[in-house]
C-alpha cells in the first residue's frame, strides 16, 4: 500500500457560538486547505464539531472532501476524523470514506494521520485505488 506524505495550509472560517455556556461546550468550524507539493496537489474543506471540558478540547469529528490530484490521479474524496485528547495526548482515527472517491480515484480506500509541527501540517495517508 503506497504512502504519500502532503505538506498543507489550512485557515478556519469564522466558528459558530459554542452550543452552552458552560463545558462541556459542543462548537462547530469549518476549515479550508490547500495541499501543495508531494504527492497531493489540491484543495479541500473539512467540516469539525469538537467538544471541551474545563480544561480544553477532548474530542472531535468532521468529514472533509478532498480534491486534486493524488500520485497523477485525479478526483475527489472524504476523510472522516475521530479524535480525542486524553490527558494532554491527541489521538486520531483518519479514514477514506468507503464509496465517496471520483474520477481516477474511483475506488479509493486507505488510513492515515495529520502532524501539526513547528514545520508547518502534513497528512500521511496510505491508499489503494
Amino acid at each position: 500500500m503506497p504512502r504519500i506524505t502532503a505538506p498543507f495550509t489550512i485557515v478556519a472560517r469564522p466558528a459558530e457560538p459554542a452550543e452552552g455556556t458552560a463545558a462541556p461546550t459542543v462548537g462547530r468550524t469549518t476549515f479550508d486547505k490547500v495541499f501543495a507539493g508531494g504527492a497531493l496537489v489540491g484543495t479541500s474543506v473539512v467540516h469539525f464539531v469538537s467538544t471541551a471540558s474545563e480544561t480544553g478540547p477532548v474530542a472531535y469529528v468532521a468529514l472533509e472532501r478532498v480534491e486534486g490530484v493524488l500520485d497523477g490521479l485525479a478526483g475527489a474524496f472524504v476523510l472522516r476524523h475521530v479524535g480525542t485528547i486524553v490527558d494532554g495526548v491527541p489521538t486520531l482515527d483518519l479514514q477514506v470514506v468507503p464509496g465517496t472517491s471520483t474520477g481516477g480515484l474511483a475506488g479509493l480506500s486507505g488510513s492515515g494521520s495529520i502532524e501539526h509541527t513547528p514545520a508547518g501540517a502534513r497528512l500521511e495517508l496510505d491508499y489503494e485505488v
